[in-house]
């Protein structure tokens, strides 16, 4: 599933927005949607499946998207030859890197303005990386952290019970690895695929940087992700995220 957010100059400045993070669940109202008046970005996360379904959908979503800046997760090298013949028009920089310890865990980046590498950091667990690119935005310099966080399974990787209970360490941990390799001082957006929840420890640390979310000011019950293997469907309600720093 893709998750498209919008950001403005007052959004990526203010320092008076405090936001749970995830889907929330409750009673309290949500933002309504605004129209920008003046100059603004858009941010799409997409975790498109190293196996290509619909590969030719998934170029579709992302062009009529129009988002500026589009941060990817679980491609491969085939991925990008789709990609770049689809999109190149509509996306003059485009950046591929493949994980050396996971098939199927590369990231990208998609951008209509430019972009510059910040840093790459390998996965130390044998999971997926994390990689940083500052982008010059219409609102100024902004720099992006696409991560794809360890998925809640088992040692031997099948989705078990232990594994959905006893990850979200281990997540936490890869976020406490990849953020301080960020620019200081710079707006920074942390996006991707957390694979996780509401409460999980990874948003909770980035919270305590004076990071907020900004998926639950405009959505808090949809689900973020859909899945299907063989004969049955699987949604969820675990978080793709776009949190910012002020």
């Amino acid at each position: 599933m893709c998750i498209i957010f919008e950001f403005h100059g007052l959004m990526i400045r203010s320092t008076l927005i405090s936001i749970l993070a995830g889907l929330l669940v409750g009673c309290h109202s949500v933002r309504r949607v605004e129209v920008p008046t003046g100059p603004h970005f858009r941010v799409l996360t997409y975790n498109v499946n190293w196996g290509m379904p619909r590969a030719d959908l998934a170029a579709e979503i992302i062009r009529k998207s129009g988002a500026e800046i589009v941060c990817l997760q679980e491609t491969t090298p085939e991925w990008e030859v789709q990609l770049r013949a689809a999109l190149s028009r509509e996306y003059p920089y485009m950046d591929f890197r493949e994980s050396r310890g996971r098939m199927g865990g590369g990231l990208a980046f998609l951008s209509k303005v430019g972009q510059a590498e910040v840093a790459y950091i390998p996965s130390d667990t044998g999971w997926f990386d994390g990689w940083i690119r500052e982008f010059e935005t219409p609102i100024g310099p902004v720099q992006v952290l696409n991560v794809h966080l360890h998925p809640p399974v088992g040692k031997r990787g099948g989705w078990t019970l232990g594994g959905y209970l006893f990850t979200g360490k281990d997540r936490r941990r890869e976020v406490q690895r990849f953020y301080p390799t960020r620019k200081p001082g710079l707006p920074t957006l942390v996006v991707g695929d957390f694979n996780d929840t509401q409460n999980c420890a990874a948003i909770k640390w980035l919270k305590r940087q004076q990071m907020t979310n900004a998926l639950p000011q405009f959505d808090r019950h949809s689900d973020t992700w859909e899945w299907q293997a063989s004969q049955s469907g699987f949604t969820g309600g675990w978080t793709t995220c776009s949190i910012r720093r002020s």
